[in-house]
């Protein structure tokens, strides 16, 4: 019987394809044991590359960050605000986060009104059914914190349970639990439109904060402009999506070297910044009273987990946790923001100061280095003269480095 294409191994998948001999090698080297377990139709490993934040200082403690990215820059920009924020008291923290998701079964068409009774009748019924249906989070101290219903308009309503967490990011079990107390409404099973987590998040903030002499960013005059710079992030959409990608530059690429899941971090982070009705930055920035400051703060949901989920199969999440210092999951979260605050505290300099193209162009030097065929220290020689050049291509990249081969042959 024929395998369907799911069925066959890494490899069998790979000799299906019409591929030349050296292209199927190539995929047949990138292929990794851990890797075939975690997604569907399994191909091969495709690696980005992770830099490290040397230190960053949070609440007093100085941490080492793993970032994970494909662009040029973000790494540097992290660690050029990690050292500005530093020259004050670094990042700081005011409160303790929360491990909450958000679980919802969806009605359509009820009697609002006699389904609001109902939940409110049998809130202890419902607590019982969470509990048998994940046990052991409940042992933990966690689990189902509280039931709410909610009417969004006349035809539709929302059951949600807010579900603590603990170590994980929760969403199987909180489908799970979701699937169990579903079972409760069976008789309007017509009217459930369906149980599924939620991935805003709203009840699990988190904030950083920081207090940079304005010394450190050029002047009181450069952080008047970041300021003002900061502030078309609260009043111009278009400005504020750029500045929030700016800030996820640094939160996705820690999400992503600790093995959670980046994609639900900013669909919350972006839902959250549109929360008033209009979308603007996640950050905020002002002088102090006495303008001896330029105070920066950064809040937003942030669901992620230190167990389960794919950092049980990827070495890299754990050897890059123990960089971290194996932080609990309150710092994790928080060293996840501040190094987004970061990015973001040398994105706005740079903006607002002389420009953040000269830095970029410096970063893609190399790139263009790599791309023409430069290997090992001949990308750092290509690199350094394209720097000096007015403007540069791919081209002027492959001219340099006839050159320079032509020259040390």
């Amino acid at each position: 019987m024929t395998k369907k294409f799911y069925q066959l191994t890494a490899e069998e998948r790979l000799n299906q394809l019409n591929l030349s001999a050296e292209d199927r090698a190539f995929f047949f080297e990138h292929q990794g044991k851990e890797s075939a377990h975690l997604i569907e139709n399994y191909l091969a490993d495709f690696a980005l590359p992770e830099g490290l934040l040397p230190a960053l200082l949070l609440d007093g403690q100085k941490s080492m960050i793993p970032m994970v990215t494909e662009e040029p820059s973000v790494v540097a920009a992290a660690s050029n605000g990690a050292r500005m924020a530093a020259l004050g008291s670094g990042f700081f923290s005011e409160k303790a986060s929360q491990a909450r998701l958000t679980g919802q079964i969806l009605f359509h068409d009820v009697d609002q009104k006699l389904l609001a009774k109902r939940i409110e009748e049998s809130k202890s019924r419902l607590f019982a059914i969470a509990k048998a249906a994940k046990p052991s989070m409940v042992a933990r101290g966690n689990g189902l914190k509280s039931v709410a219903y909610r009417v969004l308009d006349v035809r539709h309503s929302v059951l949600e349970l807010s579900v603590d967490t603990g170590k994980a990011m929760g969403a199987n079990a909180v489908n799970t639990i979701l699937e169990a107390v579903k079972g409760d409404f069976d008789d309007l099973k017509e009217q459930i439109a369906g149980a599924i987590l939620s991935n805003a998040g709203q009840e699990a903030l988190v904030s950083v904060s920081t207090k940079v002499p304005v010394d450190a960013v050029g002047g009181l005059k450069q952080a008047e402009k970041i300021v003002a710079l900061a502030e078309f992030g609260q009043v111009d959409v278009d400005r504020a999506v750029t500045e929030n990608k700016g800030i996820f530059n640094g939160i996705s690429s820690v999400v992503l070297a600790t093995g959670n899941d980046f994609r639900a971090v900013e669909a919350a982070g972006h839902a959250y910044a549109a929360r008033h009705g209009a979308y603007r930055s996640l950050s905020s920035w002002a002088l102090t009273d006495d303008q001896k400051y330029l105070a920066g703060q950064l809040t937003m949901p942030l669901n992620i987990g230190l167990l389960g989920g794919a950092m049980a199969a990827l070495p890299m999440a754990s050897k890059n946790l123990l960089l971290m210092g194996q932080p609990d999951l309150d710092r994790l979260k928080k060293l996840i923001l501040a190094t987004g605050l970061a990015n973001n505290l040398a994105a706005l300099k740079a903006v607002s100061g002389k420009g953040i193209q000269a830095g970029h162009m410096k970063m893609q030097a190399r790139t263009l280095a790599i791309q023409a065929g430069a290997q090992e220290d001949e990308i750092a020689k290509v690199a350094s003269r394209l720097a000096h050049e007015t403007t540069f291509d791919q081209a002027k990249a492959e001219r340099i480095l006839g050159e320079i081969r032509t020259h040390d042959a």
